[in-house]
């Protein structure tokens, strides 16, 4: 069945189609700034300012999808039974450090975020296919930094929506089914809903919340040539978002943002019928903010890589854990690594 959490995992046995993870690592960073205005000295507590906005608006990016936010993990789609309940938490701590702009008018940023979430599951049969529907509750601390200033800020992220469904290799089965079911090479859909109901004050720095909607359709190709012992992996996607029509930060008025469009690679194999580790890699490309028009130079064109492993702790109950690193970025964009954990409940 398609679920959602951010990371999750299902046992070889119970592997194929749905998408349980939110939170998820470096997708767009924004930086290097470009505003219609006279130059400002290295300290002009504006321009950093707004540097600083900039580049927390990519981070609200990543933590504001709880199930896609800080990037995907190896079997994040996994097949379970129709008209069940499952529920996982979200915790993913995200740092970076943007360089100095080169031109000795902005320094270097800091960033750390904290972000948690809880999704609520429901399978159902799509037509003979497994499918769900997912509610998002994000929170989120954010902190930044510099030589010049210092802000933080926390609160409700944007709740979000999950609809997905089977498209081959996930029939829709009972658990009395599903007990006997062989695991087999699957793709299934995923479109998730980003609302702009968050905490947000468009004259701070630094909000959970980004103000605006977010449409995030996946397909994911999964491939299996051993009944699930071994899964060879393929996501992509693509963000839309529309405008921040409130968005006042250094006496700015509009943020746009252009598509972002993410490709994800996991290859994992079990070492004991309960535990597996994973090789991960993400591309993330385009996706440039714009602040009245002006754009910010900032598109993504980003490889991270990363490893996780997933453990089955007692029957119905699953913990991943994974780690992720920018190894290649544009000049100018941050250095940035993120940690994720994500418990998974099956009722």
């Amino acid at each position: 069945m398609p679920e959602k959490s951010g990371h999750s995992f299902l046992p070889p046995s119970d592997c194929s189609t749905v998408k349980q993870r939110p939170m998820k690592g470096s997708e767009k960073m924004c930086n290097l700034l470009k505003v219609n205005t006279e130059s400002h000295p290295e300290t002009n507590p504006d321009r950093v300012l707004l540097k600083a906005a900039v580049l927390l608006c990519g981070i609200a990016v990543l933590t504001t999808f709880p199930t896609t936010g800080l990037a995907g993990s190896a079997r994040d789609y996994l097949n379970a039974p129709i008209d069940s309940w499952l529920t996982f938490y979200n915790v993913g701590y995200f740092t970076s450090v943007t360089p100095e702009d080169g031109m000795d008018e902005t320094p270097s940023i800091r960033a750390n975020v904290l972000s948690q979430s809880v999704v609520v599951t429901r399978t159902m049969d799509y037509w003979g296919r497994t499918g769900g529907i997912s509610i998002i509750l994000p929170y989120t601390y954010l902190e930044a930094s510099s030589n010049a200033f210092h802000a933080s800020n926390q609160g409700l992220s944007d709740i979000g929506l999950l609809w997905q469904m089977n498209i081959f290799g996930g029939p829709a089965l009972t658990k009395e089914q599903f007990r006997s079911f062989v695991p087999k090479t699957y793709a299934s859909f995923h479109f998730f809903v980003g609302t702009p109901l968050g905490t947000y004050n468009a004259e701070n720095t630094l909000n959970p919340s980004s103000n605006r909607w977010t449409f995030f359709p996946t397909i994911n190709y999964s491939y299996t040539p051993d009944q699930g012992w071994t899964w060879l992996e393929t996501y992509l996607s693509t963000k839309v978002f529309t405008a921040n029509h409130d968005y006042r930060v250094g006496n700015a008025s509009k943020l746009t943002q252009k598509p972002l469009f993410l490709i994800e690679g996991h290859a994992s194999r079990n070492i004991t019928p309960v535990l597996w580790l994973s090789a991960d890699a993400y591309y993330n490309v385009g996706g440039e903010t714009n602040i009245d028009g002006v754009g910010q130079r900032d598109a993504a064109d980003t490889l991270r890589l990363g490893a996780g492993m997933g453990l089955r702790i007692w029957a119905g109950v699953d913990v991943i854990l994974n780690y992720e690193r920018v190894v290649a970025k544009p000049a100018g964009q941050p250095d940035a690594q993120t940690i994720r954990m994500t418990i998974r409940r099956f009722w």
